[in-house]
Formats: structure tokens, C-alpha cells, sequence
């Protein structure tokens, strides 16, 4: 059995979340290193990131000139999946939430639907979602066809580089908490409030946006703004601090909750879906509605060595269900069925 699998890739914002470039590049890394792979895996990445009408006419034409056995949408560009040349279509969807966001009209989240979802499932065969509630949002908004796969594979993590720490990124001698991202489902100003009770540094990865602004006018919280971070000095962060704090409202899957249990960091996540079921025993839970809640789990982990320390080794033992390996060798059993379905037409 052979044939050739291309990654079809989104041209990456420069300013912008790269969680589906770190997701893919574990799994390349775990196709390389202990698997043995009967595909030649190829990656095509669409010339424009996806910025209006334009940019999106620019991809699809350039995904005209994807020919291969099998083409695998790898995510957030499902839109071309219609202009492949290739005997079986699959696609990556990591989140449904942009196309049900209430700041949008009733009629862009129409649109978004359509031109994310509905149209382009029409050309899929095999749909993998990185979380059960991926999921089932995505068969709530889109009834799947009759011969469409649908099934969950998480995202994979990348491990831990080796590489020694290099020198404390933060200037500060309090404790350190860290929290990824600035979007509204991220939760800053709880977290921030949260933080501010317990007098200790909030380091924040993601823009400063106007909710940072108004936050920051009280100067109230001793505080880091770390932008644009490469993937090496994003590892070098989880390393440095004593605890991760991630309680969004929403997520796709929560690669932050994994990231931080992986680099060997405690982390108080939010106990709703996904991160409910991918934390394992390895965060604190809490109602991320709950400023309260977060503040008193986040001084648990700060003041309470033992506990730590726990929740650390707990998050080691859950962290290797989204490994490199792992992730691949459940797209190596995908693809292989793909071939097998190809061959017995």
C-alpha cells in the first residue's frame, strides 16, 4: 500500500495564533521519528492568509494545482477544499465558534457557515474533529452526508525542546502566572481581577487590545504584554512560570491546557468542555465564570508545593494521549483506510 497524502496549509498571519501550525508540526515530527510511514506526506500552503474576498479567490486557485491521492485540509481554510484535485478529500476542523460569534450579524454568521462549513463539506469525505464537542457542534450547524466520515483525533503537542532554559524572560521577583491569549472567550479580566487579589505577575502572550488598555489604566496588577513569540521563546515562558491559568468561556480544543501539562507546569483550566475531558487529573477545574473560584485555585497551586506537584505528575501521564506520535499514528490508521477504500472501488 503507498500513495501520497498532501497537507493543504493556510498561509500563518504574521501577528496572529499559530496553535494549527504547532498542532501539524507535531504530527509531522511524529511521522518522522518512531512511526513507519507507507505515504509520502507532502505539504501545499495557499499563497495568502485569509484576509477578504481576494485572498480567499488568490488560495483557491492555487489549491487547483493540488493533485494527489489524498488531500488533507489541515484547518481554518476549509473554503478550498471544493478546487482539490484528489481522489479523497479530508479536513481539520478546530473550532465551529467563529461562525456562531454574537458580535457577528445574524447574516455574516450566515455567511461564515456557508463559506466555511456548508459549501465546502459538500466536497469532504472525512472530517476529523480535535475534540468530542467540536463535534457535535459541527453536526449541529451541518448535517453530515450519507458518506461522509465524521470522527475525533485531538491535536498534538509539540514536546518539549531539550533545549536549556535561557534566562528569565520575566522582570519581576513575584510569582509568575501565565495566561494565553487576549480574544474575548479568553477570560482576561477575570483572570486579571483574579490576580490582582493575590498580588502576583500576570504575563500575558497574545495583543494588547482595547480591553488590555483598560485594564492596564488602573496599573494596578504587575504585568507582562509578550507578543509575536516565537515557538522557542513561548516554551521558555511555560518554563519560567509557576503556574498557567486557562479559563476560557469557549475553545476548540484548549492546546494550552496540554502545552503547560507537557512543559511540566501546573494549570487551572475551566471545568467545561473540551478542557473538562482533556485535563484529566492534571488542573485544577473551575467555573470560569467564577472569579472567586479562579483566585482561590490559582493560590492553591502557588502557595501549595504538594499540590503542585500532583497536579505536575498527573499532567505528564494525560499529556502523552496528544503526542506527536500518538496523533500521527491515529492519522497514519485514517489515511490507510482512505487507500484501502480507494483501492477496492
Amino acid at each position: 500500500m503507498s500513495g501520497t497524502v498532501t497537507w493543504v496549509k493556510r498561509q500563518p498571519r504574521i501577528d496572529s495564533n499559530h496553535s494549527i501550525e504547532r498542532c501539524f508540526d507535531a504530527i509531522e515530527s511524529g511521522f518522522s521519528g518512531q512511526l513507519e510511514c507507507p505515504f509520502v506526506i507532502t505539504s501545499a500552503v495557499v499563497p495568502l492568509s485569509t484576509n477578504g474576498v481576494w485572498s480567499m479567490i488568490k488560495n483557491c486557485a492555487r489549491a487547483l494545482n493540488v493533485r494527489t491521492n489524498l488531500a488533507h485540509v489541515t484547518g481554518d481554510i476549509n473554503y478550498v477544499l471544493p478546487f482539490l484535485r484528489s481522489k479523497r478529500r479530508l479536513l481539520t476542523v478546530h473550532d465551529v465558534g467563529h461562525v456562531q460569534d454574537p458580535a457577528h450579524s445574524a447574516f455574516k454568521r450566515w455567511l461564515l457557515l456557508l463559506i466555511w462549513f456548508k459549501f465546502p463539506l459538500i466536497f469532504c469525505d472525512t472530517v476529523i474533529c480535535v475534540s468530542h464537542q467540536t463535534l457535535e457542534r459541527l453536526n449541529h450547524l451541518v448535517p453530515k452526508r450519507r458518506d461522509q466520515r465524521r470522527l475525533v483525533i485531538p491535536a498534538a503537542i509539540r514536546k518539549k525542546s531539550g533545549h536549556a532554559r535561557s534566562p528569565r524572560p520575566y522582570e519581576t521577583d513575584k510569582k509568575i502566572v501565565l495566561q494565553i491569549g487576549t480574544a474575548p472567550n479568553k477570560n482576561l479580566h477575570r483572570v486579571w481581577k483574579a490576580c490582582e487579589q493575590l498580588g502576583c505577575h500576570l504575563a500575558i502572550v497574545g495583543h494588547e487590545t482595547e480591553e488590555v488598555a483598560a485594564l492596564n489604566a488602573n496599573r494596578m496588577l504587575s504585568h507582562s504584554i509578550h507578543t509575536n513569540v516565537s515557538d522557542d521563546a513561548l516554551e521558555q515562558l511555560y518554563l519560567h512560570c509557576d503556574a498557567v491559568v486557562f479559563v476560557s468561556t469557549h475553545e476548540g480544543f484548549g492546546m494550552p491546557l496540554i502545552e503547560a501539562q507537557t512543559l511540566g507546569k501546573p494549570c487551572v483550566t475551566s471545568a467545561i468542555e473540551p478542557m473538562k475531558s482533556n485535563a484529566g487529573d492534571g488542573a485544577l477545574l473551575v467555573d470560569p465564570m467564577d472569579t472567586d473560584a479562579i483566585r482561590a485555585a490559582l493560590e492553591q497551586l502557588l502557595t501549595n508545593r504538594e499540590l503542585a506537584e500532583s497536579i505536575v505528575e498527573s499532567g505528564y501521564l494525560n499529556a502523552r494521549q496528544f503526542t506527536g506520535v500518538e496523533v500521527a499514528r491515529q492519522h497514519m490508521r485514517v489515511y490507510t483506510e482512505e487507500v484501502e477504500y480507494m483501492e477496492s472501488l
